[in-house]
């Protein structure tokens, strides 16, 4: 009795953890471009396994960094692809349906992705004629991670890194291409590791602008001239001095830059629920965090002179 009690408490194995969605198939293809930056194509196929909240009409997939440009829809189920920045980056995948349980939607999509290398240390000597004694410092350097998904599972991925004019690589070679493979549980990640000679292309940084960084800096602005003309009203109509023996507060605001390793997480939409950006090296200040802290900078100084 207790073994029949315990057969029926095992989930069936083939959602055994309620998962919404499984990935079937999670492939990347990278090739370096001329300027240094890397051109890819990601080829996924997701299964939906659970549609109680609702079907899968678009997706988000983490891409390295802020610095993408072209998108492009390579499937035909795809309406539209772009950047897309929200706690995170993200190539933003709308499709022409809404996909259901039971269902697969097989996509595939590129983009070009600048500043994605690490510059040499410029502290190492470095045998420009000879290859003895190099290490990964002496090199230009893609550390690159994958966008992963932190609720669900990859039964299958494959990067595939072209490996015309790769110095190191830690992954395989097979082929035209330096290949990592095997499946992801919910969170983890995949990532290769790839290294050239400084005269193998033409290195170049590259800043990308998009419609939302207007935005942006425009609540940034918006929120810096708020807390300026608080402080000129405080000093100009109440008489905020010296003078009168008051204390002012001040704020020095900074600023962060994206590392080039630091991907996003990957989610769905339509029902899913959304997934939250990771910053490996605490350099992100999201808009809303950096309001936050002035409307605090500021009511501290309030608070102070009263």
């Amino acid at each position: 009795m207790i073994a029949v009690v315990i057969l029926f408490m095992i989930p069936l194995k083939t959602n055994a953890f309620n998962y919404q969605d499984e990935i079937t198939y999670y492939g990347i293809t990278a090739e370096v471009l001329d300027s240094g930056a890397v051109y890819f194509e990601y080829t996924i196929s997701w299964k939906v396994l659970d549609d109680k909240d609702g079907g899968v009409s678009w997706v988000q997939i983490g891409i390295p960094n802020h610095d993408a440009e072209k998108f492009k829809a390579l499937s035909d189920n795809i309406k539209s692809v772009k950047y897309y920045s929200k706690d995170g980056y993200y190539a933003m995948v709308k499709f022409r349906k809404e996909y259901m349980a039971g269902e697969t939607i097989d996509f595939k999509f590129s983009f070009v992705q600048n500043n994605l290398f690490k510059e040499p240390d410029q502290n190492t000597y470095r045998f420009s004629n000879f290859d003895f004694n190099r290490t990964w410092k002496e090199l230009y350097v893609y550390d690159f991670t994958a966008g992963w998904f932190n609720s669900i599972p990859v039964d299958l991925y494959e990067i595939k890194w072209k490996a015309d004019k790769v110095k190191e690589c830690d992954g395989k070679r097979e082929d035209d291409y330096y290949v990592v493979r095997g499946s992801l549980k919910p969170g983890s990640k995949a990532k290769i590791k790839v290294g050239y000679l400084s005269t193998a292309y033409n290195f170049r940084k590259k800043t990308v602008f998009h419609l939302s960084d207007i935005g942006n800096f425009l609540k940034l602005g918006g929120s810096i001239v708020l807390v300026i003309a608080v402080m000129i009203f405080k000093v100009v109509i109440l008489g905020d001095s010296y003078s009168h023996g008051r204390h002012h507060g001040g704020y020095h605001g900074g600023g962060g830059c994206a590392c080039a390793c630091a991907c996003a997480c990957a989610c769905a939409g339509g029902g899913r629920a959304g997934c939250s950006r990771k910053d490996f090296y605490g350099t992100k200040i999201s808009t809303e965090r950096l309001r936050k802290v002035l409307k605090d900078g500021a009511e501290d100084a309030e608070s102070k002179d009263l």
